[in-house]
């Protein structure tokens, strides 16, 4: 028997980043099952690949419910080729599809949901019991409609080698479909507590264009807007145009490129009130718009390739000050910090990299700096050469110098 995949959701108080990592998930070629089981060689390969949704046990610190999607039956592989399992949502009643807050849970170029798992090698395998293989966190999600709704979860094999590129939900007219092995459906009653993307919400708007003003000052707290930084607003705005009912699309077009103009030339000659901008959406603002606005800021922070010591500080006081506790960030920020240009890392800021609050006792800083090294060793030597293992040799490098500075 051959360990294949699994995937298990772990997240802190806020799970704005899932981890996918194996749990044992199991695939056997149809001939070793054939001699454990019994039955004949068809039968084992005429199960089809089926899936269920179930909600995950919920952590005490945990704030936020999560549901497991696993797979069970044949993806229908004959060939050694690598093949990826590509999962896409949409809305069962209008057809249109389910968008994500988390980038990695995106599409390339838009927000529509998108999850795809690597599986390798599937020749002739085939999972004989349920296998986790993705998560869905309801926080994380934007129907086009709010409340109680039919989903359809659809799961794509596909060759690895000439995987395609999505865009807003569906393949490009011009697509050859190369590669692609079958399609599976699984319809399933699902509650999204986020506003649908359809309805018209004023609430939202004003959240999104305080977002938009909250990047600027992140993106200006070093004395300039690096044209990256703009680019990386101007694609957030994109996004939502894009995702916006057809009739509301101008109007919503034409709101956030002012707010996008307005802003720019308060916050270039008046630091924007940060704390006046959050108190305005703390209250109004669902988990999704608010986590969309720290990811926002996060990559434009990212943009430059520098992560400026201001500009960190103000990511922690608009998450602080929404009514997001910092730390529950940290996986989204090491993520940034890690693609950064290697040249750039310097020591200034070293509190803010590593998220020690000064104001901690020696003992619960040195404990915190021992976790980072475990987390940042280990991942220096599972990546493979290039600027993000230059990074993380950074991040340990920083690390080092804590150590120094707080034993």
């Amino acid at each position: 028997m051959e360990g294949l995949i699994g995937v298990i959701l772990i997240w802190g108080a806020y799970v704005l980043f899932v981890q996918l990592i194996g749990t044992g998930a199991k695939a056997v070629g149809a001939g070793a099952k054939t001699l454990m089981e019994g039955g004949s060689f068809s039968d084992n390969f005429s199960n089809k690949l089926k899936f269920k949704i179930e909600k995950l046990p919920q952590d005490k610190d945990s704030l936020y419910e999560a549901y497991g999607v696993s797979a069970k039956g044949n993806p229908g592989v004959e060939s050694s080729s690598p093949v990826v399992l590509i999962f896409k949502l949409f809305d069962k009643e209008t057809s249109l599809p389910v968008l994500s807050t988390f980038e990695q849970f995106s599409e390339r170029d838009t927000r529509v949901f998108e999850h795809t798992v690597s599986l390798g090698n599937m020749s002739d395998k085939y999972w004989p019991d349920w296998a986790r293989v993705s998560a869905l966190i309801p926080e994380s999600l934007i129907g086009p409609h709010k409340g109680n709704r039919i989903l359809e979860l659809q799961c794509l094999v596909w060759n690895q080698n000439t995987q395609p590129v999505f865009s807003g939900g569906f393949l490009p007219e011009n697509s050859s479909g190369a590669g692609f092995i079958q399609i599976s459906k699984h319809e399933f009653s699902f509650n999204i507590p986020n506003s649908g993307y359809m309805e018209i919400d004023s609430e939202r708007l004003q959240v999104q264009i305080a977002s938009i003003k909250l990047a600027l000052s992140i993106a200006l707290a070093d004395g300039s807007l690096d044209k990256s930084e703009g680019n990386e607003i101007k694609k957030w705005i994109k996004g939502i145009v894009d995702s916006t009912l057809e009739s509301q699309k101008m109007k919503i077009k034409d709101e956030l490129n002012k707010a996008l103009e307005n802003g720019f030339n308060e916050i270039k000659n008046n630091p924007i009130n940060i704390k006046l901008t959050c108190d305005g959406i703390k209250d109004i603002g669902s988990s999704a718009d608010k986590f969309d606005l720290i990811e926002l800021c996060l990559d434009v922070m990212a943009a430059d390739g520098e992560a400026d010591k201001e500009e960190l500080k103000q990511i922690e006081e608009i998450s602080n000050l929404i009514g997001i506790d910092y730390q529950e960030i940290t996986r989204m920020k090491d993520q940034r910090l890690i693609k950064l240009d290697p040249a750039s890392a310097s020591l200034a800021g070293m509190e803010e990299k590593l998220d020690i609050n000064p104001e901690w006792d020696k003992e619960k800083i040195n404990k915190h700096i021992l976790g980072l090294y475990g987390k940042w060793n280990g991942r220096l030597n599972s990546l493979p050469e290039g600027n993000e293992r230059d990074n993380a040799q950074q991040m340990l490098t920083l690390i080092a110098e804590a150590r120094k500075k707080y034993s």
